[in-house]
């Protein structure tokens, strides 16, 4: 049944309800339209059976302001209508949870969803708290064309969203002494060459200077070429930064602005390709904790687990040399519970709440 379709029976309805009216009065009139529900209802019921639906989240999900005020963040529906009939009115409710508090947040979504075509329904939630969300449909209302009768599909959809806290401008400059640090580890830096011997950076041709015990004999013999191996520099997290903080002691205001310059920091390293430590302490745990930044998705995992751990004041350099003995960084931030930010031991900022995008453009860090 297609548009064209539906739109003639629609008519045929009209001009059979004109020829009662003429022949047989205001009594088959009557009975005639309380036939039509059941005729939109059919038409509903086919429509109904063609949609499919998706929950929606924003391309990026970060909370990013251009202004310091922060934005409200999106969620919302995708509707696919896979029929020749135009649905007037489509309604959801999402049920938006976080994963670590509990708390819930109930939204609604309507609009119009046009015939074989495709729709989505957006909206904004205000201030959510960063960390994970659980967002879940149970189902749809379809509504015809007087916004009278529906019908619902009934389809379970969930997704996560993860909420980031905001990231805003700000100038680190790191020094050559921070990124050719010489720290044992696991990773490897992918362009400078070091003198580990259990990894190749890459292979070349022979220079002269170049060291005996680096030439690759093997390959040498094989090419007929002096090839040498350029050997690897390991890398750890060269810098640490200290959350030394109570969350339990800062209002909503202030615990924004925290995090905030904290995601703001992180991510510039990020994109310095600095690796990085950020550690706190956790309440009931003796040691401190620690969780190494070397990519987004490291960041991703350590959002979610701060959002639903406590943590307490007492994290710091003089505690990181007892907890992780030999451990050796090149340069250390502070960012304590006054939102006061200290690199390398020297003070840089006390940051205000309401003046934090402000105050994060004007900052520079030397690493």
């Amino acid at each position: 049944m297609g548009k064209s379709i539906v739109y003639g029976l629609g008519i045929a309805g009209i001009f059979y309800l004109a020829v009662l009216y003429e022949s047989r009065g205001l009594l088959a009139v009557c009975g005639t339209a309380v036939l039509l529900p059941f005729f939109f209802l059919c038409v509903l019921s086919y429509a109904r059976q063609r949609l499919e639906y998706e929950i929606l989240s924003s391309d990026v999900d970060f909370i990013c302001s251009e202004t310091d005020q922060v934005e409200e963040y999106l969620t919302g529906i995708r509707v696919k209508n896979h029929s020749g009939i135009t649905l007037p009115s489509v309604r959801a409710k999402i049920r938006l949870k976080h994963v670590a508090t509990g708390k819930t947040r109930l939204v609604k979504v309507q609009g119009k969803v046009p015939a074989e075509g495709m729709a989505e329904f957006m909206i904004k939630i205000r201030e959510p708290e960063f960390g994970l969300w659980q967002a879940e449909c149970k189902g749809l209302r379809c509504y015809e064309w007087m916004n009278f009768l529906y019908l619902q599909k009934k389809q379970q959809i969930q997704k996560q969203i993860m909420v980031f806290p905001a990231v805003y401008e700000i100038t680190i400059k790191i020094g050559i002494r921070t990124r050719l640090f010489w720290s044992d580890g696991q990773h490897y830096h992918p362009q400078i060459s070091g003198d580990d011997p259990s990894e190749t950076l890459k292979l070349r041709e022979y220079q002269k200077g170049d060291r005996l015990n680096r030439i690759h004999w093997k390959l040498s013999a094989k090419n007929e070429a002096m090839i040498v191996a350029e050997m690897s520099m390991p890398m750890n997290c060269n810098v640490v930064c200290f959350l030394d903080v109570s969350l339990s002691a800062l209002s909503s205001r202030e615990s924004r602005a925290y995090w905030e310059v904290l995601h703001t920091i992180s991510q510039e390293l990020l994109l310095q390709e600095c690796a990085h430590y950020l550690v706190w302490r956790q309440k009931e745990e003796p040691q401190l904790q620690r969780k190494p930044i070397r990519r987004q998705e490291d960041l991703f995992d350590f959002w979610n687990q701060i959002s639903s751990c406590g943590i307490e004041k007492g994290a710091c350099p003089q505690d990181y040399a007892k907890d992780f003995p030999g451990e050796a960084y090149a340069s250390f931030l502070v960012w304590n519970q006054a939102l006061e930010l200290f690199c390398n031991g020297k003070k840089e900022a006390k940051i205000k709440p309401e003046q934090a995008r402000s105050q994060m453009l004007e900052l520079e860090l030397l690493l």
